[in-house]
């Protein structure tokens, strides 16, 4: 039996031992010597073996603890998904801006060349009205020149002769503004057809004849403009640039030879 220091360094027994063989020792025994805390006040204190452990527990805590009194694995990190939603708004906001402002500069230079592009149609029917009423003081000033000239060549007669005379070259005045008039009408159907409609009556349907070949070249736009109680139709026994329209027993005759030969009739009566 042992005792005393041969009982602290005895071993397992080694059945691979054999005869003559030494037999292994433990390692010596080493006392360590007990750790002192100091605590705040100064005093020092003998740390047992549940207090080391409590400090040990304290000292992890305080390695592990965020400035904000969260652990520093408690702080959630920011999510795959929700990165990219974010990013995808901002993506989607950027180019909603862009469009606008795309669009904006788009419709700012559309309407710029809608404004040039009504002012040039204005400017250009300014100047064509104007060539024609120039077309027209000319043509008139030129028939007046050729009926004094052919008064002023013409031997003294008497005074119904002279009304004769007169009335001749009024009556050639007349014709030349017709024939002018009818030159310089780009659409005589549409002309014809507004002055029967000027000096018809609002108050029933009517019916507006114009000769084939006029109200073919009248635009359907034109057409589709008048009103409900508006007919227009064919007549081949309407003359080129007139419009014959009746409403009801009126009867509006808006031809030009029918109408030169009022003009004659008045004048010699």
């Amino acid at each position: 039996m042992l005792r005393g220091a041969s009982t602290a360094r005895a071993v397992a027994w080694d059945r691979s031992a054999g005869p003559g063989r030494p037999v292994r020792l433990a390692p010596p025994r080493v006392d360590r010597p007990v750790l002192a805390r100091t605590d705040p006040d100064g005093q020092s204190a003998v740390l047992r073996a549940g207090e080391a452990a409590d400090a040990v527990t304290r000292v992890a805590e305080r390695r592990t603890t965020a400035p904000g009194g969260r652990r520093a694995g408690d702080v959630p990190a920011p999510r795959l998904e929700e990165v990219y939603a974010a990013e995808l708004h901002r993506l989607r906001e950027q180019a909603r801006a862009e469009g606008w402002a795309s669009g904006h500069a788009e419709g700012l230079a559309a309407a710029g060349a809608a404004v040039a592009r009504v002012e040039a149609e204005a400017a250009d029917r300014l100047a064509q009205t104007q060539q024609r009423w120039e077309s027209r003081i000319a043509s008139t000033v030129a028939a007046l020149t050729a009926a004094c000239a052919q008064v002023d060549a013409a031997p003294p007669l008497g005074g119904e002769e002279l009304d004769q005379l007169l009335l001749g070259a009024t009556l050639t005045l007349v014709e030349e503004m017709f024939a002018r008039e009818l030159v310089l009408s780009t659409q005589p159907g549409v002309d014809a057809l507004r002055r029967a409609l000027a000096l018809s009556p609002e108050d029933g349907p009517t019916v507006v004849r114009l000769n084939p070949d006029d109200l073919q070249r009248i635009p359907a736009p034109v057409l589709a403009q008048l009103p409900g109680s508006v007919r227009v139709v064919p007549d081949p026994r309407v003359e080129p640039a007139g419009a014959v329209a009746e409403t009801g027993v009126c009867r509006v005759d808006a031809q030009l030879g029918p109408a030169l030969d009022r003009v004659r009739e008045v004048l010699r009566a």
